[in-house]
Order: C-alpha cells, then sequence, then structure tokens
C-alpha cells in the first residue's frame, strides 16, 4: 500500500514536465504557424518557442492550438476556456484501522461541478464505497485551486450522507432469562438482525490537478474521511460505529 502511494505521487508530480513542454506546430490567432520546441510557463499565461536559433515569446491567448505535424489535430490547446462545468471520476482506498474486516475498503464516486470563480468550485456527487455493507456516499463538494492554470495544487471539502444500499449481516444479541430458552414461548430468541441506517460523512484534504487540454485532465488526492455508520434494533437498540479514514484517489476530469 505505502509503495503503491509513493507511486502515484510520483507520477502526479511528474505530470506537468510532460505536459507542458514538447516539440509540434504553434499555431498562432493571426494566422502565422511555427515549428520549434515549446514550453510554458509554470503559470501556464505565457509560451516560449525556440526555432531555427531564435527564441520567441508568446502569451497563451495569443496561441489558437499546438499539433504535433502540420495540418493535424491540436495535441494542446492553451487554457482559455470559459466552460463552467466539469466532471470528475474518483478511484481510490480508505486506508486506516477501524470496525472494519476490511483495512482499505475501495472507493468510487463521480461529481458534477460548477466553476464559481477561476480558483473557486462547487459540485455534487456521489458514489460507492465497500465497508461492512455496500453504501451510496451522497456529497456536496467544494474545491480551491490556487493557481488558475494547466497544473495547480487545490484544497478541497465533501460532506454529505452514507446512504446504505444493502442490508447489514451484523446481530444484535440481546439478553433473555436463561429459562425462557427452555420455555416454549413464541418468538423467543437472543439475537436479532440490525437494521443499517447509513450516516454523515465529511472529507477534507488536498490534491494536485494537471490538465493535459482544455477538455481532460488528471488529480491526485489525499485526504481525511470521517463518517459515522447508524444500526438500530426492533426494541429501540441503537449502534454507532465511528471510520475514521486516510482517503488517496486518483481522478480523471472531463468537460
Amino acid at each position: 500500500m505505502k509503495k503503491l502511494c509513493l507511486l502515484l505521487l510520483g507520477l502526479v508530480f511528474l505530470l506537468p514536465t510532460f505536459a507542458q513542454s514538447g516539440k509540434g506546430y504553434i499555431h498562432l490567432k493571426n494566422g502565422s504557424v511555427i515549428k520549434g520546441k515549446y514550453i510554458y510557463s509554470a503559470d501556464a499565461e505565457k509560451v516560449s518557442v525556440q526555432s531555427g536559433g531564435s527564441l520567441w515569446m508568446f502569451d497563451a491567448a495569443e496561441i489558437d492550438s499546438i499539433t504535433s505535424h502540420r495540418g493535424g489535430k491540436p495535441a494542446y490547446v492553451p487554457v482559455n476556456d470559459n466552460s463552467k462545468l466539469f466532471y470528475r471520476t474518483e478511484l481510490g482506498v480508505l486506508a486506516g484501522n477501524a470496525d472494519n474486516s476490511q483495512s482499505a475498503p475501495f472507493s468510487i464516486t463521480g461529481s458534477v461541478n460548477y466553476r464559481v470563480t477561476q480558483h473557486l468550485s462547487a459540485g455534487l456527487g456521489l458514489g460507492v464505497e465497500f465497508l461492512k455493507e455496500s453504501y451510496l456516499p451522497v456529497f456536496a463538494n467544494f474545491e480551491y485551486k490556487f493557481r488558475s492554470s494547466l497544473s495547480s495544487p487545490y484544497v478541497f471539502l465533501k460532506a454529505g450522507y452514507q446512504v446504505p444500499i444493502e442490508e447489514s449481516n451484523a446481530v444484535y444479541y440481546d439478553v433473555v432469562p436463561l429459562w425462557m430458552s427452555y420455555w416454549p414461548w413464541p418468538n423467543v430468541s437472543g439475537d436479532e438482525p440490525l437494521d443499517t441506517k447509513g450516516g454523515f460523512l465529511i472529507n477534507p484534504g488536498v490534491g494536485y490537478q494537471q490538465m493535459f487540454s482544455q477538455n481532460f485532465g488528471m488529480t491526485f488526492a489525499v485526504g481525511y474521511q470521517f463518517h459515522r455508520l447508524n444500526y438500530a434494533a426492533s426494541d429501540d437498540y441503537e449502534l454507532d460505529i465511528d471510520y475514521n479514514r486516510v482517503t488517496v484517489k486518483v481522478g480523471i476530469i472531463f468537460k
């Protein structure tokens, strides 16, 4: 598990190197085309192009697209995106110790997000998490990016409710008099199944986002998730189980 996390973290930090530099044809909005090496600045607002011993510096807004060969499909489009909606799918695990038979339950979530400003977005999402039972997390998502560029760290907060989607296998053992277990009373039992009621969740964390184009990107995020699951029996007996987990997730962004 530790090796997997280190590998994913290393890949994420290497993504900007591969995404913001290369060779190709730089198509300017004024109709000019330059062949050469290009590299984007850290904030993705400037592009330097080296061609034939000359070096040019352009604003990203001056570039229409970058293609791998003349007349080909754009290999990269600069960040001047005005779209407000984006979608994210995340896969990962909930690692840590808790009252659960699985040390790192699997989690998959998806969300629809609206960009309020260049840095702030909000959205709604749901998913599936496999704890003692399977649950459907329904949540609101708030996110703040530190830079309005291709690559940026960000912080996030998810808050919502775990909705159970299957019955519990847990059993409530009631205490009954010993003599009743030998007496032919109807429906006398020392145990009964517990009903799953779900519970609230909160998940703050930090992440790193790398966009490869206006419409596609990837994220890596680590956070802390607390959720409380409630169980109930017919005689007003209730049981709360608290989960404290470290979330490790890789996501895909598309628009």
